[in-house]
């Protein structure tokens, strides 16, 4: 998380001068594998980041001197549940550090690995391989977040389209948790809105993943935008429509074209920022505000932060810094939404593959006043996975519901941002034997803490990362209501998680 300062009093937001604050940063478009001349794996992603932080400090003296921040850069903090992960082993720990950035969209470049094996395989097989052993692991899956990448030209095999069911292969089986689109690099920037794309995309919104497409130019962005009406007009399409959320990668690179924010304004579709630096980013953010402000639509719900790494650097900097300068005319609030909010609020689902079963839900519930409960919980739960008897397949923390993100809190005031820290879904898979879980802790009123044990799949799974009781599922409440038991000694609770675990 970076951390922030107010360089003076702001009245009117009920900021004062040396308030600090808490920004949680999420990359959403970061590339890993091998392709030519680039190569990226978690711990480059880790070293660019810290060097990210390292420019953004080389920059920042220049803006103080020259009175242009409203806000300084003043240090970072990690999430102390990831940091611990990474600290319980040797070898992990030596990762531990670029913590500028919390979590990172990764997905294959157009890679050394993405041509098919044989005729009727997908292209991107073994790239996606790739990408979920980076990902769903411990203990970067505390920090990587893995896309898909499929070619929607492949053609058919055996009477199916094969990118759609790669798409599903890496969705199910893999838990991939997004899609990524390349239409020049595949050659169908004029096909976006024709069948074997439209499928692909149809697929992806039933399965409730978004999907990012590169947009090197504002014809991809018309052919996008021309994608998603067709298919909201279009009943067969009714069920991808709900769960579809398409993300234009670079804004089209043209931030000041009108167009741009006429599909912005679909509900459907968001921008991300990466490529754009210098005055690009001032266009962007001044365009949107004037553009994209409705009374049912808060115009930062609607920009993702992306750095676009291996292919460019430090660029990104300059949207971190314009969002911290007095020429950005939002508020911290809309800051930490563009920086990460939007992101996690469009991914909304904790990790799951197909190795889940279904089954009834168990929780406990004790009395933990003092969070003595919770990290003695958190020990135990970090050293079955860095013993190698759980692995960690991803970290959630839970967030407000969509559309009503909180305004942010000075760290004198508990620092809160949005990202519960405290509440979160673990998503473990045994060493064992095939079998998954979310391991679920929420913090409850009056000092209660609760730990729920979910199954992945069937009608009690958990479906939504949304910290509000009336957006989960009805029938998953009313079954943990079922088998909850409050528990009066710690060390109970303590034992009674623990023997299901072990």
């Amino acid at each position: 998380m970076l951390i922030v300062r107010a360089v003076e009093d702001q009245p009117n937001r009920g900021i004062k001068k040396g308030d600090e604050f808490s920004i949680y940063i999420v990359d959403a478009h970061h590339h890993m594998g091998r392709e030519k001349g680039h190569k990226n794996t978690p711990a480059g992603a880790y070293e660019f980041y810290a060097q990210l932080w390292f420019e953004i400090q080389k920059r920042v003296k220049g803006l103080l001197e020259e009175d242009r921040l409203l806000f300084e850069p003043v240090g970072i903090e990690a999430p102390e549940l990831a940091v611990h992960l990474f600290r319980s082993k040797a070898s992990w720990s030596r990762l531990d550090h670029g913590w500028l950035v919390d979590r990172t969209i990764v997905f294959p470049y157009s890679d050394d690995y993405s041509t098919p094996s044989e005729k009727g395989k997908p292209s991107f097989e073994v790239s996606n391989d790739k990408i979920s052993s980076w990902t769903a692991r411990a203990p970067h899956s505390s920090r990587l977040i893995g896309f898909a990448r499929v070619n929607p030209l492949d053609g058919y095999h055996d009477g199916s389209l094969v990118a759609v069911k790669e798409l599903e292969r890496a969705v199910l089986s893999l838990g991939l948790r997004g899609l990524k689109l390349h239409p020049l690099a595949q050659l169908f920037v004029d096909s976006i809105d024709k069948s074997e794309p439209r499928e692909v995309v149809k697929r992806a919104g039933e399965l409730g993943i978004p999907v990012i497409f590169d947009t090197r130019n504002m014809r991809t962005v018309v052919r996008i935008k021309r994608l998603v009406d067709s298919m909201r007009n279009d009943p067969d399409c009714g069920s991808a429509m709900k769960g579809l959320k398409v993300i234009m990668a670079h804004c089209g690179m043209a931030p000041g074209d009108s167009r741009l924010y006429e599909a912005m304004k679909d509900p459907a579709i968001f921008a991300e920022t990466s490529t754009l630096h210098d005055r690009d980013v001032p266009v962007l953010f001044e365009t949107a505000i004037d553009r994209l402000s409705a009374p049912n639509m808060e115009w930062s719900e609607k920009i993702l932060f992306g750095t676009d790494f291996s292919f460019l650097s430090v660029q990104a900097l300059d949207v971190i810094l314009f969002l911290l300068s007095r020429d950005f005319r939002g508020t911290l609030t809309d800051a930490q939404r563009v920086l990460g909010g939007n992101a996690l609020s469009i991914i909304n689902r904790p990790f799951r593959t197909s190795t889940g079963s279904s089954g009834a839900p168990t929780e406990f519930v004790c009395k933990d006043s003092s969070f003595a409960v919770q990290h003695e919980l958190e020990n135990k739960v970090v050293s079955l996975i860095s013993e190698g008897m759980w692995d960690l397949c991803s970290l959630d923390f839970m967030i407000p519901p969509i559309g009503t993100w909180p305004a942010i809190d000075s760290k004198a005031s508990g620092g809160f941002n949005g990202i519960d820290m405290n509440s979160y879904v673990l998503t473990l898979s045994s060493k064992e034997k095939p079998k998954e879980l979310h391991f679920w802790v929420r913090r409850r009123p009056n000092d209660y803490l609760s730990c729920a044990l979910l199954p992945t799949q069937g009608m009690t799974r958990l479906d939504t990362l949304e910290n509000a009781s009336q957006k989960m599922d009805q029938v998953l409440l009313r079954s943990i209501s079922d088998y909850s038991e409050t528990l009066q000694s710690s060390s109970d609770f303590q034992v009674r998680v623990m023997d299901i675990l072990r």
